[in-house]
């Protein structure tokens, strides 16, 4: 079946002239437009029919690269969504959202290869992500909202985990807390860049304050963190506080800790890294480190289509803090 980068070799054009001479989103001259139609014809080319939906854009598209997972997405996730959406729509562009499995880059390159797109913005950056090199390959402009473990050369914004894990642990130590437990999720194995950093920066932070740090990981689930907490309770361990860097987690500790009779901040105090707004309405309300997700994603989508619309970057690297909301959920103990 041929591609779009068939018709563009039998006529002599660009693949994104192709694209152009199919959407009407630019202007080509008649000669050009001709010559991508007579090709189009000769290689029985059908036009993919959600780019003719798209004719519409008005100046272009972008997507949004969401790696799936089985638990689905989280209400921050959604947020990171919903602020793409809208600052794509200021700038007179559409977003595509694009998920599909972390693993899979035969799906995205073949995405890639139709050419809907102006550029990605690129979510869940893993330790050793093969998008960026697929995209690099493929001289697909991105943006990374995230890093991996070389960011060097390379555009991307971020939240500073490593500072949201120091800004943890010094609130917890500057409270009276010595033994401290963290509950993340299973993806360090994977290489998911936000978990990899806050862990080694927890560790770190631990060794300098001399406090012990236990941890315990699983799944995105609520189970994950009453899992947790029969963890914690089992060990015997004198914890007085848990750093909790999974949403759902945050609940189910939580929840097992007060079915078990434990005060939440009487008896055990929790912080959690990383959930939203949707924090107060735990009960207990949970003191958080959250990202600064609004900031974050506007500031992606406007680099993007800056370089898409051909302005010249101004900053490439973009590290925000996320800043500490207390809400009650950690007791004083000093």
């Amino acid at each position: 079946m041929a591609t779009r980068d068939d018709v563009a070799r039998l006529a002599g054009v660009s693949a994104s002239t192709v694209s152009y001479a199919i959407s009407g989103r630019r202007r080509i001259s008649e000669a050009t437009r001709e010559r991508v139609l007579e090709a189009m014809r000769e290689l029985d080319y059908t036009p993919n029919a959600f780019a003719r939906g798209l004719a519409g854009a008005r100046k272009g598209i972008i997507a949004l690269n969401y790696p799936l997972r089985d638990e689905g997405w989280s209400p921050m996730e959604v947020r990171y969504f919903e602020t793409a959406t809208q600052a794509a729509h200021e700038c007179g562009f559409h977003l595509l959202l694009w998920p599909n499995a972390a693993d899979d880059v035969t799906t995205l390159t073949h995405l890639v290869s139709q050419q809907l797109v102006d550029g990605v913005i690129v979510m869940e950056v893993q330790w050793d992500d093969p998008r960026v090199a697929l995209f690099r390959e493929r001289d697909v402009r991105f943006v990374l909202l995230g890093r991996n473990s070389d960011p060097s050369g390379l555009t991307y914004v971020d939240t500073d985990f490593r500072e949201s894990a120091r800004t943890a642990l010094e609130y917890l130590v500057d409270r009276g807390h010595r033994h401290i437990l963290f509950v993340g999720e299973n993806r360090v194995e994977q290489g998911h860049g936000p978990m990899v950093r806050t862990i080694t920066e927890l560790e770190a932070s631990a060794r300098r304050f001399g406090v012990s740090l236990d941890r315990f990981a699983g799944p995105r689930t609520y189970g994950t963190g009453r899992a947790a907490y029969r963890y914690l309770a089992a060990s015997g361990a004198p914890i007085t506080a848990a750093i909790v860097f999974n949403d759902q987690a945050t609940v189910g500790f939580i929840n097992a800790a007060q079915l078990a009779g434990v005060s939440v901040p009487g008896d055990l105090s929790v912080l959690s890294i990383g959930m939203g707004e949707e924090a107060a309405e735990v009960d207990p309300p949970v003191t958080t480190i959250t990202p600064p997700v609004a900031a974050l994603t506007d500031t992606a989508v406007r680099m993007l289509i800056g370089a898409v619309e051909g302005h010249p970057v101004t900053q490439s690297e973009v590290l925000m803090d996320a800043p500490l909301v207390e809400r009650g959920s950690v007791r004083d103990l000093t």
